[in-house]
């Protein structure tokens, strides 16, 4: 007993024990938390500052990026930092690009320019270039969601950024040199704050510089220009289009990469696309299988006039995420690839275009599209632009249950789809969710349109995708509809049973009624022939007559009042009767209501011509007599549309206080449809008008305006407002007449230079032949070649050729020359120079050979002028004087006929640049 209460206390002990020891272990972890809690809200801030800095550093670069791409296509930059057009004439006149205060073109401009502007009658020249830079702050509150990096600036936080500024000066530092029409440029981006003062991290200003040289790209700079897309898919010369050329498709890469193929060392332009080999599955380039292979390897930079590059006829994407064979152009081993990279300009170069025959026709573009392609861009990218357009609509057809709508933003206002998932429909009062029976969503992107649907007491509202359809299924429940025309039927029915009854009864009264009659009559008559006549019987008689005739007419007249309600009762009945088959008849059958957006495309059209200011609107109703409500009868059903348009991004406007691009439609019921709204209404049910007049909703100006060129393009004429591209063969037919080309043989007899040098290749300059064809006996092509096609024949040893060949209807390349290698250049590779000084092709004074030449050099302080002359004839620069039109910036001409005169002008207009980053510096 005593071990017992022992073992007892000794349980108590290690529980109380047990219970101290806990309370001490919760006490530390207090403490350890207490301690530790700043540390881990300094890490949580660390982590959330790290992640600012992130954003800012990529806003930043985003930011410089985007403002070297509109330097290198020479845009005057808006307020908002979008591209704009440079003046309010369209196409904008020189003086207007002249004077706009943010045009890149002044920036870049140098003295031979200005001298060129006086020698044309531009008043102070000397003032147009902007000496002191471009400079400009954007409030980030009205920073546009159509700007390319709205979305990086958008997601900025961490800092009170308020404005971002940017600056583009030139850069005069003593230790840059210039030598020719080159310019080099500071760009500097930063964010300020609500004082606009540069915001700190630490000692770092949140802001990124960057160094570049900005380099005239002259047409003489590619080895090759292609005048359409480029097929790199293609085994022979068929279906290139037009002003297209190909380099030939081998089955085998294995067998094929053993040769030298076609190598460019220079840039290479292309005005269309470039269609890649079709790849195989991405296993079989991870295991290095065999594949097709074209031998042709672009060592330099590839340009593309308006793209892009494809493969299988689509837009070319990865076939995965950074896997080895997937991350750069040059790992594609269907060919060579592109070693440093490609670059787009978004736009096809009109000369030629001209001179392939992709364009015909001549003449100027047309005032009024400009004007639009001007409006055009402005409403997407200005929103005071668009702040009174309405949303407009009319019926354009209906048929059976379908009502064809055709919508339209006024002002030249456009749709704009956004990129996020459709908002599914959903009902607005929680109380009457029971009410949608289902929904259904063909497509779950881009929403073109927010809606909302109202049928009696229900209310659903939701997205409209583009291209997609919504479907909305009310529940219409007719079981109480039933219950209570089978109570009215059964009450009707023992109505008419009664009436029936009465009916009878009120027959037999008209009987008795009419016996009571004729026995008057008998008594009146028995009464008058008796003998002797009683005169009191007499009158006796025809009184109880009278009372019985009386009697007849009361019993008839309540015949026909029971008759009467006889036949309502039975109309009554047959009605309820009719009403319950009708209701058990459509107690399965649901209504569907179908809405459905679309672009408006005339039939057999390219789906691409639509215009983004206008959508169809389809509104289909299935089962639509069953649209009814708890008493049976049918009722209206409306709609309400919000149009998402360029003041909207993910479906939030940035001006909510607008109704303007709202409208509403009403259908009544009438017959078996509908009484439907002919146009849109506003909020008090009055009519928003048709559709604005003078637009057409089948024109997408985002291609007119490409091919009118108003982004960017050419503007042609001494002023810079015409076009010399649709007489670009004129142009370019510099060393003979167009009517005039002819075939052009190289061979052993113009270009060939055996292995000790100096054989009889020239530098040839040909301003338009019909085929440049390179024989067999040739082994080295210089020059400045302007070839309708280009036929490189069989051969048995290694081809190079130096220059710059456009070509306009395509190439042709012998299976042999592949093998045996094609290497590519322009006068401006390090290596070309030397070349063509073994050549021959480069001499000195008096054909001296420039290897015995003085070897001065160029700084120095008294050079004679026969030595300034050799180091200038034995450089491959020398070459450039022999075709000016390869120094153009573009084959759309800089100089031609105006009007079809004899008078040919020339704008000395730069239109097409190289950027070249040096150097980027960021505080962060």
């Amino acid at each position: 007993m005593k071990s017992c209460r022992s073992m007892g206390r000794s349980v108590l002990n290690n529980r109380g024990s047990a219970f101290v020891q806990a309370l001490v272990a919760v006490g530390v972890v207090g403490v350890m938390i207490y301690f530790l809690s700043p540390t881990v809200i300094k890490h949580r801030s660390q982590v959330t500052k790290t992640a600012s800095i992130i954003t800012a550093r990529l806003a930043l670069h985003s930011m410089v990026d985007y403002t070297l791409f509109g330097i290198r296509q020479r845009w005057c930059f808006s307020e908002s930092w979008m591209q704009e057009s440079c003046g309010a004439s369209t196409p904008p006149k020189a003086i207007e690009i002249l004077s706009h205060p943010r045009s890149v073109e002044r920036l870049l401009m140098k003295q031979e320019s200005v001298d060129f502007l006086r020698a044309i009658g531009i008043a102070n020249p000397e003032k147009v270039p902007l000496v002191d830079g471009i400079k400009q702050e954007i409030n980030l509150a009205n920073f546009s969601t159509m700007h390319p990096v709205y979305k990086i600036v958008a997601d900025l936080k961490g800092y009170t950024v308020e404005f971002i500024q940017i600056q583009i000066t030139r850069d005069v530092r003593a230790a840059i040199p210039e030598y020719g029409r080159e310019v080099y440029l500071k760009v500097v981006v930063r964010l300020l704050n609500s004082q606009k003062k540069v915001i700190e991290v630490g000692s770092s200003k949140l802001e990124t510089t960057s160094f570049v040289g900005v380099y005239p790209r002259e047409v003489g700079s590619f080895a090759l220009l292609v005048a359409g897309d480029l097929r790199l898919d293609k085994e022979s010369a068929s279906d290139l289009g037009v002003g297209g050329a190909y380099f030939k498709q081998h089955g085998s890469r294995e067998q094929t990469i053993k040769y030298p193929g076609l190598t460019f060392e220079s840039p290479v332009f292309v005005n269309g696309a470039i269609h890649l080999p079709k790849a195989p599955d991405l296993s079989v380039d991870i295991a290095e299988g065999d594949t097709v292979y074209t031998p042709v390897t672009f060592k330099d930079k590839v340009i593309l006039g308006y793209g892009p590059i494809k493969r299988e006829n689509v837009e070319f994407r990865p076939r995965s995420a950074g896997n080895e064979v997937d991350q750069f152009w040059s790992n594609i081993r269907q060919f060579g690839g592109f070693q440093k990279g490609v670059e787009v300009d978004g736009e096809r170069d009109l000369g030629l275009d001209y001179l392939s025959g992709y364009a015909s026709g001549s003449g100027n573009p047309s005032a009024n599209l400009m004007a639009l392609c001007k409006r055009h861009e402005d409403r997407k990218y200005n929103l005071n632009t668009t702040a009174n357009s309405q949303l407009t609509g009319a019926l354009l057809s209906k048929s059976g249950g379908k009502y064809n709508y055709r919508l339209a933003l006024t002002d030249g206002n456009l749709f704009n789809p956004q990129t996020k998932e459709v908002d599914q429909p959903s009902v607005v009062n929680f109380f009457t969710r029971d009410l949608l029976k289902d929904w259904g969503l063909t497509s779950r992107a881009t929403p073109v349109s927010k809606f909302k649907m109202r049928f009696g007491s229900l209310e659903v509202e939701g997205e409209v995708p583009l291209d997609g359809t919504v479907t909305l299924e009310p529940k219409i429940d007719l079981r109480p509809l039933e219950r209570s025309i089978e109570r009215q039927l059964s009450s009707a029915e023992g109505d008419l049973d009664d009436s029936r009854r009465d009916l009878n009864q009120a027959a037999r009264a008209v009987e008795r009624a009419r016996r009571d009659v004729d026995n008057a009559e008998e008594d009146l008559e028995r009464a008058r022939n008796r003998v002797p006549a009683d005169p009191g019987r007499v009158a006796s008689a025809r009184y109880a007559l009278q009372s019985a005739q009386n009697d007849l007419r009361n019993a008839q007249a309540n015949k026909e009042r029971l008759d009467q309600q006889v036949e309502n009762a039975e109309k009554r009945v047959s009605t309820l009767r009719g009403n319950l088959s009708e209701v058990r008849a459509n107690m399965g059958i649901q209504p569907k209501i179908n809405i459905t957006m679309k672009n408006p495309v005339k039939a057999g059209d390219n789906p691409e011509n639509t215009n983004a200011s206008f959508k169809d609107l389809e509104i289909k109703f299935e089962n639509g007599h069953a649209l009814v409500n708890s008493n049976g009868d049918r009722i209206p059903v409306s709609f309400e549309f919000e149009a998402f348009d360029v003041a909207y991004y993910k479906g939030y406007s940035m001006r909510p206080w607008s109704n303007n691009n709202r409208g509403a439609l009403v259908f009544n019921p009438d017959g078996g449809g509908f009484d439907v709204s002919q146009t849109l209404l506003d909020s008090r049910g009055q009519s928003k008008g048709g559709l604005p007049d003078g637009e057409d909703p089948f024109v997408n100006l985002d291609l007119a305006c490409k091919t009118l060129g108003t982004n960017t393009s050419a503007f042609a004429g001494t002023d810079w407002s015409k076009s010399f591209a649709p007489n670009s063969k004129h142009s370019w037919s510099f060393t003979n007449k167009y009517e005039d080309r002819k075939d052009i043989i190289f061979n052993a007899g113009n270009a060939y230079v055996p292995a000790g040098g100096n054989g009889t290749a020239v530098f040839h300059v040909v301003s338009m032949a019909k085929t440049c064809i390179i024989d067999s006996t040739a082994n080295l092509v210089a020059g400045f070649l302007n070839c309708e096609r280009l036929e490189i024949r069989s051969r048995s040893s290694k081809l190079r050729i130096i220059g710059s060949i456009i070509v306009s209807q395509g190439i042709e390349i012998d299976e042999q020359a592949y093998k045996h290698g094609i290497v590519w250049s322009t006068i401006y590779h390090p290596m070309a120079t030397f070349e063509l000084r073994q050549a021959g092709i480069l001499k000195g004074l008096n054909a001296q050979d420039c290897t015995t030449i003085n070897r001065y050099p160029v700084w120095h302080p008294h050079p004679s002028m026969r030595d300034v002359a050799n180091l200038y004839r034995c450089n491959s620069i020398s070459l450039r004087a022999k075709a000016d039109p390869f120094r153009w910036t573009a084959v759309d001409p800089d100089c031609g006929l105006i009007n079809n005169s004899n008078s040919t002008m020339c704008k000395n207009r730069l239109m097409r640049f190289y950027v070249l980053e040096v150097s980027r510096e960021s505080g962060i």
